[in-house]
């Protein structure tokens, strides 16, 4: 997963700067966004203008994008805080970047979008903890931070603990597991529907 969060220490500071509740959102302007956002780009190599949205695509709002064909992950992007200076913004940012420049995944192109569902998943704030066993892969996520190093893994993404741990290692390209910071997270996830 192509990432961007601050420095595990300014989460906190990150969160309480971005919001405390969980915002309510239309839904299907999101993925709507999202979905032209990416067409938009594979077509023209531009990205779309975000106008005329409710409010809430104003604000600043932590997200990443996901894209999915069938059970397999096609790529993801996302942030643990604004990026682009709007929820809208971020949303058209991450769905690009998660269609074209996720390490780990071949580009989507445009025909393969007709087989993809988004999802966008909405972060809670982290929390530190000292055991990968008092993590739940199913409902929370993780973040695993060592010398500057981070990655995450978003709620759902791993079906064990250790695995959600051995891909946090490899994603941030660290060797050894001593000294490791660990952190879990609950969120929102809103699933296309329809594909």
């Amino acid at each position: 997963m192509i990432a961007k969060y601050p420095e595990v220490k300014n989460f906190v500071f990150a969160f309480l700067s971005a919001y405390i509740v969980i915002p309510v959102f239309n839904t299907d302007i999101a993925f709507s966004l999202c979905r032209k956002a990416i067409e938009k780009y594979l077509t023209q190599q531009i990205e779309i203008e975000c106008e005329n949205l409710p409010a809430i695509f104003s604000e600043k709002i932590p997200v990443f994008v996901s894209l999915k064909r069938g059970s397999q992950t096609r790529g993801c992007a996302g942030s643990f805080q604004s990026e682009n200076g709007s929820f809208a913004k971020d949303l058209v940012h991450f769905s690009i970047i998660a269609a074209t420049q996720d390490f780990r995944y071949r580009p989507v192109d445009l025909q393969e979008m007709k087989e993809i569902k988004i999802q966008i998943t909405i972060p809670e704030m982290p929390v530190e903890i000292h055991s990968i066993f008092s993590y739940n892969p199913e409902k929370e996520g993780l973040i695993v931070e060592k010398d500057g190093k981070q990655a995450v893994v978003l709620p759902g993404e791993a079906k064990t603990a250790a695995y959600a741990l051995k891909m946090c290692l490899r994603n941030a390209g660290i060797d050894d597991n001593s000294n490791i910071r660990l952190f879990k997270f609950k969120a929102q996830i809103f699933i296309e529907e329809g594909k």
